[in-house]
């Protein structure tokens, strides 16, 4: 409020959404901060300029003839809309001068009052989404498209203003008629007798969104961008419609008009009604919908056909596609979208039995001939936008195409205004009309250019234009109208306007002294309704303003209705104007004088009176005569017309005969003709089949496809898209037809505009990659849109087709390429690539620096010259599992250097795999491992010669044992059993000697048990299986549990440190089996395979976690110590096990060589 002038010349009325039950300081806030005075509406106040008008809670209003009316919000459903309830109502009382204006607020409140609003001519601001801390309200609004203008509130103000002091200012010139007459050019559209009002708002709201604020500079900004031209074009005839716009007018057709038409319509003869003004076609869609929901199961029986118009060719297309957005399942019910309409992915394309009964054209309704034979017309808010004279001359096209008490049915807003006497009501209030007189007695001409007026019509272009009538605010007094009332009353002399034919076109003043109808048919003819001595003198006054081309005056005696001795002056003007094509003539009457007797003076002699009876009769006679000669001249022109044209017909009959002759010829020639064009009707017919074929396809492509591609016309609207590039580029159903540059698409893409019409105008194409607002990365490919033609002729660029293919996983995986290949190039690691032939081709600097080869000497040189020559073999076997196996595990391997040094490396093989899973190339990384290797050939020597001393160890105790404690243990036995035989000794002691010897007995076979474990001699003496299977019988008796060897084929002699770490191994797995698992079955197996030998031990027992044998060290003690055995031959050992499954232990260790390792 604060942005607009002091004296803004408009009223505001606010309507907010409040709560019924809340109390509104919303006056007294405004009050204090406001420039203008604030007020709550009371109910009956009436709408003054400069001044706040304030909605109080729990109230409905609308406004009639300018008035504030409130109404208590009974019903739940009052409560809502409030601000659509009264939008409504000031666009029906207010016309082209309502303003609305939707500010912040929840849900879609506003929205329909706006579309209101502007169907009736009004301006219609929504605060933009930058500045509204609630974005429902306006951002439905603008979705839209019933919105003017988008801005901040402050900017509305300014805007308000603005367009106030733009209204009120008067310049010397009009600035609108140069922008008129470049659209007429351009497009072919006279806009001059379109109301200006609406054009100035249109043409504004365009400079508003141009920055401009002299019409001169939009003017040369017109000229100049052909766009800008395009975009005033479309915006002067605003495209607003909506399906079963007015629901109840709808229902008044079903109710009464279309029974009517029924009623009327002639056998097999088909309904015929015309919707002019249509846009994109939902209101012709409606009426046809409507149609078959009428009809039912007649439908099919009585055909109908919609014909349905609009001037601006983009949105006929548009209509004749029948695609239209999700955004309809708001106007039209569940029932009517599945019986109606098709689901696709964009929306909702009107189904095929509706589509073929309408006819959409360019037309111009003012200017092109119109359909005829109608049954009903539907132009609704169309004649809003309308001057007078354009309304008056729709009318009369309307009652021209309209069949003998056919239907005209008009907009909330709009009136038939004078022509209540050719139309009467059938439903006043939802403004449905009949037609009252047929138009087929009434002369309309035909213009060359397609216009058709009635003479009256053209009567009115004599008025002064340049101003428009400006429309009375309600309840004021119109002195205008009043002026127009009175002053042909008192000043107008009294006459009639007549044709050639003196057919009378409009009466001024009162005639009734002069005219009289005539009895019989009514006829407004000046010959049947002048009196008979009026009348000659009358054709005569005529004949000769004709002749002349001047005024011409009589005066004659006639025997008037009211005065039979009246004397009358006539006088005839010819109208001469520009814009009427007949000739017309302005006949005016008044009195003359009178004789009557002189009651004072006694009355004259015979013979006067006779002599005044004999110069009246002489004048008569006079005047006859000059008719009369007028006359015979015209009659013997018209005979020496008459005797050329008979001549003229005498050569023309002969000229006919031979034409009719001509006739007969071409008669044969058409029925040969008539067979072609059968024949090429069928070839169009399978023509016809095959384009539907390719639509067909060219649909499913586009649905299918699932890559966004727009295809666009010559002036970059949009014609066609995928489902693909709505869900990506933020598309919807409603952008078709209208420009790409104004859809705001998400993509970064400079010079979009020059780069589209570089391909429409050169046919080149351009490739380029860009970036949406989400950072995703596209190719986008730009390319012209051809019509092919013969193959003689060149094909024509009429538009661009705009794809788009996705490549952000590829620019992904380009960087991570990049990143891959400087870890490569800048790797210690030797990362060697080579083919399926061993050859290189590629070389890492770390292999460089590994092998000694340059990059160079390595490409192409066969990978089997760093292999050591006796391992190539195995190199080609491991090639060949590499390339067999997805996933390999690292194998170590010896290679040679440039220099002949031996390295000990990690090898590392990946396969390179094609889409399809074959194996194209290897990659091998190798780790230089020789310094490790030596590491733990140190290693493993070391432990050898700790493994040997613990043996030798245990092999000194086992002989202390077997031949020290053992044999003393025995002869102290020995010594024990002899002493009965040397002393006698009682019962006791010879019990007691007899226990210490079984004691003694225990103790030797545990001291011969430990020997027997610290080395036993069966391993030395009979081998390992021997001593396995002796350990397997001992820890079963003593641990309670079966224990089972199973032996394969194995050599008889094995390397005694391979032999020893096995039998450890075993010893101790037996061990922890008897002591911790808890079964009561253990399998033992032991086979050779190939050069190594394995040795298995499960058992049923318990089992345990792996996890928990980390706890000591990095396994156990006992798997440790089991684990170092097998490696420290060479070996290797794996375990599983599980709880409530058991344990399995798997060694593998080489036959020969890892056991020689020599002592020190």
């Amino acid at each position: 409020m604060n942005a607009l002038p002091p004296h803004p010349g408009m009223a505001f009325v606010l309507v907010p959404h409040l709560a019924p039950q809340y109390k509104s300081h919303l006056t007294e806030i405004l009050a204090r901060n406001a420039r203008l005075p604030v007020s709550e509406v009371q109910g009956g106040d009436r709408v003054s300029p400069d001044r706040i008008y304030i909605l109080p809670p729990n109230r409905a209003m609308r406004i009639k003839n300018g008035v504030l009316h409130l109404s208590e919000m009974g019903r739940r459903s009052d409560w809502r809309n409030p601000i659509d309830r009264f939008f409504r109502s000031l666009a029906e009382d207010q016309g082209e001068r309502a303003v609305g204006v939707l500010l912040s607020g929840e849900g879609s409140d506003g929205t329909e009052g706006l579309q209101a609003i502007k169907e009736n001519g009004g301006t219609t601001y929504a605060q933009d989404g930058a500045t509204a801390d609630h974005l429902s309200m306006p951002r439905s609004a603008a979705v839209s498209g019933y919105v003017d203008f988008i801005l901040s509130p402050a900017a509305i103000g300014e805007r308000l203003g603005a367009s106030r002091e733009e209204s009120g200012g008067a310049g010397s010139a009009d600035p609108l008629r140069p922008i008129l007459e470049l659209l007429q050019t351009a497009k072919g559209v006279e806009f001059e007798l379109y109301k200006r009002s609406t054009l100035r708002r249109r043409i504004r709201r365009r400079m508003t969104m141009r920055r401009l604020r002299d019409p001169r500079k939009y003017l040369r900004a017109l000229k100049a961008d052909s766009d800008e031209l395009e975009l005033l074009y479309r915006d002067i005839l605003i495209p607003v419609t909506s399906f079963f716009r007015e629901p109840e007018s709808f229902q008044v057709l079903k109710s009464r008009i279309y029974p009517r038409i029924l009623k009327g319509l002639s056998p097999h003869a088909p309904i015929r009604i015309w919707v002019p003004g249509c846009s994109t076609g939902e209101e012709a869609y409606s009426h046809a919908m409507n149609l078959v929901e009428y009809l039912g199961k007649r439908a099919p029986r009585i055909p109908f056909q919609i014909f349905a118009t609009d001037v601006n060719p983009a949105v006929i297309e548009k209509a004749r596609l029948g695609l239209f957005s999700k955004k309809i399942r708001s106007e039209i019910s569940p029932r009517r979208l599945r019986r109606f309409f098709v689901e696709t992915e964009n929306g909702y394309r009107i189904a095929p039995f509706i589509r073929e009964r309408c006819v959409f054209a360019a037309k111009n309704l003012v200017q092109d001939p119109p359909f005829t034979n109608l049954n009903l017309i539907s132009c609704r808010n169309l004649l809003i936008y309308l001057g007078p004279v354009l309304q008056e001359k729709a009318l009369r096209i309307f009652q021209y195409a309209l069949k003998p008490r056919g239907i005209l049915m008009l907009g909330r807003s709009e009136t038939i205004g004078d022509f209540l006497g050719r139309f009467s009501h059938l439903d006043s209030k939802k403004k449905v009309f009949f037609e009252r007189t047929s138009a087929s007695s009434e002369n309309l001409d035909f213009l060359r250019s397609g216009r058709f007026l009635e003479t009256e019509s053209a009567l009115k272009d004599l008025e002064p234009s340049g101003q428009e009538r400006s429309r009375p605010e309600p309840g004021a007094f119109d002195l205008q109208g009043a002026l127009d009332d009175i002053l042909p009353v008192r000043y107008i002399p009294n006459g009639v306007i007549v044709n050639g034919e003196l057919e009378i076109l409009r009466f001024l003043g009162n005639t009734s002294s002069y005219l009289r109808p005539a009895p019989g048919k009514p006829s407004l003819n000046l010959r049947r309704m002048a009196p008979g001595g009026l009348l000659l003198a009358l054709r005569a006054a005529i004949h000769a303003a004709k002749k002349s081309s001047c005024a011409v005056r009589s005066e004659v005696s006639a025997a008037l209705s009211n005065d039979p001795g009246k004397r009358v002056r006539i006088e005839v003007l010819p109208i001469k104007a520009s814009s009427l094509h007949r000739e017309c003539f302005l006949v005016l009457f008044e009195e003359g004088g009178i004789e009557r007797p002189d009651k004072r003076r006694a009355a004259g002699t015979r013979r006067q009176k006779e002599s005044r009876r004999i110069i009246e009769l002489k004048e008569d006679l006079a005047l006859s005569g000059e008719h009369l000669k007028a006359v015979v001249e015209e009659q013997e022109s018209t005979n020496a017309r008459l005797k050329a044209s008979n001549e003229e017909l005498l050569s023309s009959n002969e000229e006919l005969q031979s034409i009719n002759e001509e006739f007969e010829t071409a008669k044969e020639e058409l029925q040969s003709t008539n067979e072609e064009l059968v024949s090429s009707t069928e070839e169009v017919g399978r023509g016809n089949r095959i384009l539907t074929r390719a639509n067909n396809d060219l649909s499913n492509l586009l649905a299918n496809v699932d890559i966004p591609i727009i295809l666009l016309g010559q002036d970059l609207a949009i014609r066609r898209f995928t489902p693909s590039a709505e869900r990506v580029l933020g598309l919807s159903s409603n952008r078709i037809g209208s420009s790409l540059l104004d859809a705001g698409l998400p993509l970064r893409v400079p010079n979009l505009e020059k780069l589209l019409r570089g391909v429409i105008k050169s046919g080149g194409v351009h490739e380029l990659e860009v970036q949406d607002e989400r950072d995703r990365w596209y190719t986008l490919f730009l390319r012209p849109y051809r019509i092919e033609k013969s193959k003689a002729d060149r094909s024509r660029i009429t538009g661009a087709v705009m794809a788009l293919i996705d490549i952000t996983e590829r620019k992904s995986a380009e960087k991570t390429l990049l990143r891959l290949a400087a870890v490569v190039r800048d790797s210690n690691d030797a990362v060697i690539i080579r083919d399926l032939n061993d050859r290189i081709i590629a070389w890492n600097s770390g292999a460089q620096t590994m092998y000694g080869y340059t990059e160079k000497e390595a490409l192409g040189m066969s990978f089997s010259r760093l292999v050591q020559g006796g391992r190539r073999m195995q190199a080609r076997a491991v090639l060949r599992d590499a390339v067999k196996r997805k996933n390999l595990e690292p194998i170590e391997a010896r290679h040679r250097t440039k220099d002949g040094r031996t390295l000990d490396v990690l090898v590392t093989v990946t396969v390179l795999r094609d889409e399809r899973g074959r194996p194209m190339e290897l990659a091998t990384t190798d780790r230089d491992i020789t310094a490790k290797k030596q590491s733990e050939l140190e290693l493993l020597r070391m432990h050898a010669r700790v493994i040997c001393a613990q043996e030798n160890e245990r092999r000194r105790l086992s002989r202390e044992l077997h031949d020290g404690v053992s044999q003393i243990l025995s002869g102290v036995k020995y010594r024990l059993e002899s002493l009965p035989g040397r002393i006698a000794l009682g019962a006791c002691a010879a019990a007691k000697i007899l226990k210490m010897g079984g004691i003694l007995d225990r103790a030797i076979s545990e001291v011969r048990r430990v020997s027997e474990n610290l080395m036993p001699s069966e391993l030395e003496d009979l081998g390992l299986e021997a001593a396995l299977r002796t350990l397997c019988r001992d820890s079963g008796e003593r641990a309670g549990m079966q224990v089972t060897l199973k032996t394969g084929r194995c050599p008889p002699s094995l390397a005694p440190a391979t032999a020893l770490a096995l039998y450890r191994i075993a010893q101790e797995a037996l061990n922890n089996i008897g002591k911790h698992s808890k079964a009561t079955r253990v399998i033992m197996a032991l086979a050779c395979r190939g050069k190594e030998i394995s040795m298995d031990v499960s058992d049923n027992g318990i089992g345990f976690k792996l996890g928990a044998a980390h706890r000591h060290g990095r396994r156990g003690v006992g798997l440790g110590s089991m684990h170092e055995r097998a490696e420290s031959v060479g070996g290797s050992m794996k375990i599983d096990s599980a709880r409530g499954v058991g344990t399995s232990l798997r060694i593998r260790a080489p036959l020969t060589g890892w056991g020689e390792v020599p002592h020190e």
